[in-house]
């Protein structure tokens, strides 16, 4: 088995060019940014809620009463 190789041949494509970011018609970096922050709310809502869960014992059946608390926690800005 013959495991030679041209090390420059490997790396040439990457050094050829630089991709740029994506340009969206707003002018953003990336087009999907607005999903992008919802999901990072999404993920410190539920991070507040199952903070909020221990809080409360762990409890079964109520995941509700917490995300709503965790809501109202993040937009009241605590």
């Amino acid at each position: 088995m013959n495991f030679e190789h041209d090390s420059a041949s490997a790396t040439a494509p990457a050094l050829e060019k630089q991709a740029s970011a994506p340009s969206a018609p707003n002018g953003r970096a990336y087009p999907d940014l607005d999903s992008l922050l919802a999901a990072l709310e999404h993920e410190r809502i539920a991070t507040v809620a199952y903070y909020f869960w221990q809080q409360r014992g762990c409890p079964i059946g109520s995941p509700d009463e917490d995300w709503a608390s965790a809501v109202q926690y993040i937009r009241d800005g605590r």
